[in-house]
C-alpha cells in the first residue's frame, strides 16, 4: 500500500513538473500572448458593434436622439400606405347572366301579389278610398305577400288605391324597372337604380302609393346585374399595394429627436427591430458575424506573419506591440464612432508606429488587418454604408502605404513622421473625394475629404506621441532607440571608458567596422554599430584580466591556471548579458552580446594548459550567430584584434588575412545560422581591408621602444577621434533576400 501511494505521489510530482516546464516554455509563453490577445481584440470588437438599448414606450417624449444604425422599414406605415392604395382601386365588374330576365320576372310576382291584396280588399264590405282595415284584416293581407313585406300603413295605401292609380302605377313601374335593369345594374349602387325608377314614375304615381308601395317593392326586388369579380379585384388591389414603395429610415437618419413630440407605434417598431429597445432580445447574428469576421482577421493575419515574417511571431516584445496596436487602433475607431465622424478616424497610425518598431513591410500587412477590424466597427455608426466604408478602407490603404514607406527611408524620424502625415492626408482627401465623384455623391464629399485628410494627420500627432511610450514599453531597437544607445554619455559606455579603456577603445573600433560592413550588405547599420559598443560590457567585472585593459601592467594570466583563465574569459559574455539586462539593452543588442563569440574555443588558453582536457571547459556557452548583425560583430571583433599582429601589412596582405579569418569562423562552423550570403563576406572582408589598411597608413616608423608606445598612442587618438565623429544617418535594411551559408 505505502508502495502504491509512493508511485501515485511520484507519478503526479512528475506530472506537475512536466506541466510546470510546459508552461516555462518560450512557445508556452508567445501562445498565451496570441490566445489571450486575440480573446481581448474579440471582446473589444463585440463590445463596439453592440448597441445602445434606450428605454421608451408609446406616447413617451424622446430623452435622446436616436438615429438607425442601418436602413430600416417603416412597417406600419409602409401597410397603411399599402391598405390605402388597396382601398382606392376601384372594383372590377362582370354582367351576371339572367339576372335581367330574374328580376323582370320577380317584378311580375309581386304585382300578381299586390294585385290579388287589392282584390281582396274590394271584396271587403264598406270597400271605398278611405276605408279603414281591422287588425285581422291586414294580418290577412300580410299573409299574401310572400315577395315584399309592407307594414299596416303601407297596405292601406295599396288597399285604397283607385284602380287608374294602380294600373298606372304598375303599367309605368314594370316599364321602368325593365328599362333601368337593361342598362344595368351595378352592384353597390342600387340604391341609385331605385331612384332613378322612382324619379320616372313619379310623375304619374302618387306620393303615397311612390313611398308606401313603390320603394319596398323596389328594395325587395331590385338585383345587381353588374357584379364584382372579386378575383380580378383582389388581384389589382395586390398589384397596387405592391407599387407603394416601402418607407424606409436611411442609416444615419433620426427615428426620434430628443424633446421632440411623442413616441409613435411606428417610431417603437423600428427601433425594436434595430434592436434598440431595452426588452430586445439579443442579436445572436450581430455578435456571430462579428465574432467570425476578427476570428478569421487574426487567423489569417498571424498565419502570413508567421510564413513571411516569422521572428514577429517569435519575438514575445513584437506578439505583445501587435496586440496592442490593434487595440490602439480599435479604441481610436470606437471614439470616433461615438463622436460620428468615422472619416476622422485616424486610421494609419498603426502603419506610422509599426513602421517605427518593427519596419515597412510588416508593417503595411499589419496596417491592413488593423484597418479591417476599424472598419468592421465604424461600419455600425450613422451616416455610413457599405459604399462609405470601402472608400474608408482604401485611403487607409493607400495612406498607410505611402506613410510607412516615407517613414522608412534614412533621415531623422519626427520630421519624416511630419512629412508622411502630410503626404497622407493629401492622399486621403483625394480618395475619399474620388470615391464620392464615383457615387454621384457630392453633397457631403468636401467635408467627408476634409475629414479624411484630418484624420491622417491626427495620425502622424498620435504617432509622435505614443512613439517614445512604445520605445520604453517594448524595448524594440527603433532607430530612437538606437542612437539613444549610441550617446557616449550612457551610462553603460560611461563605465566601459572610465573602468575599461582598452575595452572601450576596442569596442568604438568594432562599432565602426560592424557598422560600415552592415550598411555595405543590405543589414542594419546602427544596430551593428551599437551592439559593437556593447558587445563586450560584460568585461567591467574584471577589466584587468583582458589584455586591453592591462596597461602598464603585468598580464594576471600568466600566473593564473589555464582553466580559471579560460573561465574568466568566457565569462564576460554571461556577465555582459546580466549587465544588459540591467541597464534595460533591447533583446537585439542582448542577442549581439550572447552569440559574438558563438561556442567558439579560447586557444590560447587551450593550447596552454597542454594535458589533456575537456575541450568545453574551454568553449564559450553562446550558439553561433543567428542574424546577420550579430555575425558582423563577431567578423569585426575577431579582424581588429588579430589584425594587431601585423607589422605595416600591405593591402593585398591584409585583405588575404581578413578572408582567412572569416574561412576560420566558416569552418568551425559559426556562420550556419547567419543568414549572410558568399558574397556578403567578401563584401564584409573588402569593407574590413580597406578601413583596417586605413589605420596602418597612418602608422608612423619610431625607433626602438618609442615604436610600440607611438602606436599604442596613435590607436588611443584614433578611438577618440572615432567616439567623438558625428554617426552615420540610420539606414534601412535592404530589401534583398539573404540565404543561410552553411
Amino acid at each position: 500500500m505505502n508502495e502504491l501511494k509512493q508511485a501515485r505521489k511520484t507519478s503526479e510530482g512528475s506530472l506537475l513538473r512536466r506541466v510546470r516546464q510546459a508552461v516555462a516554455t518560450e512557445q508556452f509563453n508567445r501562445l498565451s500572448i496570441m490566445v489571450i490577445g486575440s480573446l481581448l481584440v474579440l471582446t473589444a470588437l463585440l463590445g463596439a458593434v453592440s448597441p445602445v438599448r434606450y428605454s421608451l414606450s408609446v406616447g413617451m417624449v424622446p430623452t435622446s436622439t436616436i438615429f438607425a444604425t442601418k436602413d430600416v422599414v417603416d412597417e406600419i406605415t409602409t401597410q397603411n400606405n399599402r391598405s390605402l392604395a388597396a382601398a382606392a382601386v376601384t372594383p372590377i365588374y362582370q354582367f351576371a347572366d339572367g339576372v335581367t330576365d330574374q328580376v323582370i320576372n320577380n317584378a311580375d310576382n309581386v304585382f300578381t301579389q299586390l294585385s290579388a291584396v287589392r282584390q281582396y280588399a274590394q271584396t271587403l264590405p264598406d270597400y271605398g278610398p278611405s276605408r279603414v282595415y281591422s287588425e285581422d284584416e291586414l294580418t290577412y293581407a300580410y299573409d299574401m305577400l310572400t315577395l315584399v313585406t309592407l307594414r299596416d300603413y303601407q297596405l292601406t295605401t295599396l288597399m285604397n288605391a283607385t284602380q287608374t292609380q294602380y294600373d298606372e302605377l304598375i303599367s309605368s313601374l314594370r316599364s321602368a324597372i325593365k328599362n333601368t335593369m337593361q342598362g344595368h345594374v351595378t352592384q353597390g349602387q342600387e340604391s341609385i337604380a331605385i331612384n332613378s325608377i322612382m324619379q320616372i314614375v313619379g310623375y304619374k304615381t302618387s306620393v303615397g302609393l311612390l313611398q308606401n308601395v313603390v320603394l319596398p317593392v323596389l328594395r325587395a326586388i331590385i338585383v345587381p346585374n353588374m357584379v364584382v369579380d372579386q378575383e380580378k379585384t383582389d388581384a389589382a388591389k395586390e398589384t397596387a399595394m405592391k407599387a407603394v414603395e416601402p418607407v424606409i429610415y436611411k442609416q444615419g437618419q433620426s427615428i426620434v429627436v430628443r424633446g421632440e413630440g411623442r413616441a409613435r407605434p411606428n417610431q417603437l417598431a423600428m427601433l425594436s427591430s434595430l434592436g434598440l429597445l431595452q426588452e430586445n432580445k439579443v442579436d445572436y447574428q450581430l455578435y456571430a458575424g462579428a465574432a467570425i469576421a476578427a476570428g478569421a482577421t487574426l487567423v489569417v493575419l498571424l498565419v502570413v506573419l508567421w510564413h513571411i515574417f516569422p521572428n514577429i511571431i517569435r519575438d514575445r516584445r513584437k506578439l505583445l506591440l501587435l496586440f496592442s496596436v490593434l487595440l490602439l487602433m480599435m479604441g481610436l475607431s470606437l471614439v470616433t464612432k461615438s463622436i460620428q465622424i468615422v472619416y476622422l478616424a485616424p486610421l494609419i497610425t498603426s502603419a506610422i508606429l509599426l513602421t517605427v518598431m518593427v519596419g515597412f513591410v510588416p508593417a503595411i500587412i499589419i496596417h491592413a488587418f488593423s484597418s479591417l477590424l476599424s472598419i468592421i466597427i465604424l461600419g455600425g455608426t450613422v451616416n455610413t454604408g457599405m459604399s462609405e466604408m470601402v472608400a474608408l478602407f482604401a485611403a487607409s490603404l493607400v495612406a498607410g502605404t505611402t506613410a510607412a514607406f516615407i517613414i522608412s527611408r534614412p533621415g531623422q524620424q519626427r520630421p519624416l513622421i511630419l512629412a508622411a502625415g502630410a503626404a497622407s492626408a493629401v492622399l486621403s482627401f483625394l480618395v475619399i473625394w474620388a470615391f464620392g465623384l464615383m457615387n454621384s455623391n457630392t453633397s457631403n464629399d468636401l467635408s467627408r475629404s476634409l475629414y479624411a485628410g484630418g484624420g491622417a494627420l491626427l495620425s502622424a500627432i498620435l504617432s509622435m506621441a505614443l512613439q517614445p511610450l512604445a520605445e520604453t514599453v517594448f524595448n524594440l531597437p527603433t532607430n530612437n532607440r538606437l542612437m539613444e544607445l549610441s550617446n557616449p554619455n550612457h551610462p553603460l559606455l560611461r563605465r566601459l571608458l572610465l573602468e575599461a579603456p582598452g575595452t572601450y577603445h576596442h569596442s568604438i573600433l568594432i562599432a565602426n567596422l560592424a557598422e560600415a560592413s552592415a550598411e555595405a550588405v543590405g543589414a542594419n547599420p546602427l544596430l551593428a554599430r551599437v551592439g559593437g559598443y556593447y558587445h563586450d560590457i560584460g568585461k567591467l567585472k574584471r577589466p584587468l584580466y583582458f589584455k586591453e585593459n592591462q596597461i602598464g601592467s603585468g598580464n594576471i594570466h600568466d600566473t593564473t591556471n589555464p582553466s580559471v583563465s579560460a573561465a574568466i574569459i568566457t565569462a564576460h559574455v554571461r556577465d555582459g548579458l546580466v549587465l544588459g539586462k540591467q541597464y534595460r539593452l533591447p533583446a537585439e543588442v542582448l542577442q549581439i552580446i550572447t552569440q559574438h563569440h558563438g561556442n567558439s574555443r579560447v586557444a590560447y588558453f587551450y593550447s596552454k594548459a597542454g594535458e589533456p582536457v575537456d575541450d568545453e571547459d574551454f568553449r564559450y556557452d553562446g550558439t553561433p550567430p543567428e542574424s546577420a548583425e550579430v555575425a558582423i560583430v563577431m567578423l569585426c571583433d575577431t579582424i581588429e584584434a588579430a589584425v594587431r599582429t601585423l607589422s605595416t601589412p600591405t593591402p593585398d596582405e591584409i585583405t588575404a588575412f581578413i578572408w582567412k579569418l572569416i574561412r576560420g569562423k566558416m569552418e568551425e562552423g559559426l556562420m550556419q545560422k547567419a543568414p549572410l550570403t558568399l558574397q556578403n563576406l567578401y563584401t564584409i572582408r573588402d569593407v574590413c581591408a580597406t578601413m583596417v589598411y586605413g589605420i596602418f597608413h597612418e602608422r608612423i616608423e619610431y625607433p626602438g621602444a618609442e615604436k610600440q608606445s607611438a602606436i599604442a598612442r596613435m590607436r588611443s587618438s584614433l578611438a577618440s577621434a572615432v567616439q567623438y565623429a558625428p554617426l552615420a544617418p540610420p539606414t534601412s535594411p535592404s530589401k534583398k533576400k539573404t540565404d543561410g551559408l552553411s
